[in-house]
């Protein structure tokens, strides 16, 4: 215990451009700062053993590396020294609802800024939100099968048929029955609903 009291004040103040603080001990206060969460928030971490700590002094302190290694492991964030406001890769596909591959597609097609945290990327939120709102105003790929029935002049009759006979894929998302546009595309240029 008294070696790391020794450590402690000997180290330069925290400079919270540098990344590469892993083994300095940021108090409670310097945590809250850098991640952008209040005090409170981080006691919580430290009482659920989210965050490990050690006690100097009786005084709670928190190794910057596990800081970070919570921190990157967040769905998302917002403006703070550790980062600007992000997602991580779980983050993004939990917001588009898409898988790894496509994301990552999705992230250079719209040239989402992004930066490493540590091992763990992390995309500029701003930059998602703005890519993910054109990608949705592009490409629908999923209407109400009202939408569908307006949109590509198809009775309700054979829209129902063709998805319970799994030709038009269908999904059920916020209390909405869902169909796929390349589905009922395909349906009507090959004219498959004459047939039924």
């Amino acid at each position: 215990m008294t070696k790391l009291k020794r450590q402690r004040r000997g180290l330069p103040p925290l400079d919270l451009q540098v990344q590469d603080h892993y083994e300095e001990l940021l108090t409670v206060s310097q945590a809250a700062i850098l991640s952008g969460f209040s005090k409170q928030f981080i006691y919580q971490l430290i009482k659920s053993n989210t965050l490990c700590y050690c006690t100097l002094e009786d005084k709670a302190h928190i190794k910057y590396r596990h800081l970070r290694a919570w921190f990157t492991k967040l769905p998302s964030n917002k403006d703070c020294p550790l980062c600007p406001a992000s997602l991580s890769l779980a983050g993004l596909m939990n917001y588009t609802k898409m898988g790894r591959s496509w994301v990552l597609y999705f992230v250079e097609r719209h040239y989402i800024r992004s930066y490493y945290l540590g091992n763990s990327r992390r995309f500029n939120y701003e930059d998602c939100v703005a890519a993910w709102e054109s990608e949705l105003a592009k490409n629908t790929e999923w209407i109400t099968i009202d939408d569908a029935i307006e949109k590509f002049a198809i009775t309700r009759e054979i829209l129902l048929s063709t998805t319970e006979s799994k030709i038009v894929r269908i999904k059920c998302e916020d209390a909405k029955v869902l169909v796929n546009v390349v589905d009922v595309k395909r349906l009507k240029e090959f004219k498959q609903w004459e047939e039924l």
